[in-house]
């Protein structure tokens, strides 16, 4: 019995002499690249149709159309639109009083930023109180200036008392508004970390030339600002 329980024991010994740590290690590359996303209220892909302005012909009567944006991003921005694939509605300016028969024009219709809802708690500078600041484009004097308002009409045009910018402004790319970085955190899911911005619509319904449909199509593009 000794020998056996030492020849055993000797096995024992030679195989703890005879095992090695041998080790190898994983090494992952990532990057976090700027990023910027433009969704809608409810944070799905922003392909709104509105029909507002299917509307019966009143006396002064303003009717608008207003549709919120959640812009998120890592680095400044800025935020333009453009206008474009226009069907039954001309690409002037507003309309004024004359006796040539009058088509609707892009620049009958008001456009621009109503209200920016920055109170998420993972808005940089955000939350309860901001202290961020996001600059609306004003063109001082001639124009155009994005902060929309809801001007009254006058002997039932725009023309006296103007929207400050209309769809033909916008004609071509043009920045509507721009600042610093806007998330903190979070994700395209994340339900504070998103700058809400409203966009206006608005137009008088007129004695325009009749047309059975008019469209155009709005297209955001939000990027960096450097």
């Amino acid at each position: 019995m000794r020998t056996v329980r030492f020849a055993m024991l000797a096995a024992v010994v030679l195989a703890a002499t005879q095992i090695s740590v041998y080790g190898q290690t994983i090494t992952f590359n990532g990057s976090v690249p700027a990023t910027y996303s433009i969704l809608n209220a409810s944070d799905a892909a922003l392909t709104d149709v509105d029909a507002t302005f299917v509307s019966a012909i009143g006396v002064n009567t303003l009717t608008e159309a207003t549709h919120v944006i959640h812009l998120r991003s890592n680095a400044v921005y800025k935020l333009s639109a453009i206008v474009g694939t226009p069907t039954n509605i001309g690409t002037g300016v507003a309309t004024v009083a004359g006796s040539t028969l009058a088509a609707i024009q892009l620049g009958d219709i008001g456009f621009g930023i109503s209200a920016i809802n920055v109170l998420g708690a993972s808005v940089v500078n955000g939350g309860s109180t901001p202290t961020r600041t996001d600059t609306v484009v004003v063109v001082p004097t001639i124009g155009p200036n994005f902060n929309y308002t809801s001007p009254t009409a006058v002997n039932g045009r725009m023309t006296a008392n103007p929207f400050p910018a209309t769809l033909y402004n916008i004609t071509s790319a043009t920045q509507l508004l721009s600042g610093d970085r806007i998330s903190a955190s979070g994700d395209n899911g994340s339900t504070d970390n998103f700058m809400g911005v409203s966009l206006k619509f608005g137009y008088v319904p007129q004695y325009f030339t009749p047309e059975t449909a008019f469209s155009f199509v709005v297209t955001l593009t939000i990027a960096s600002s450097v």
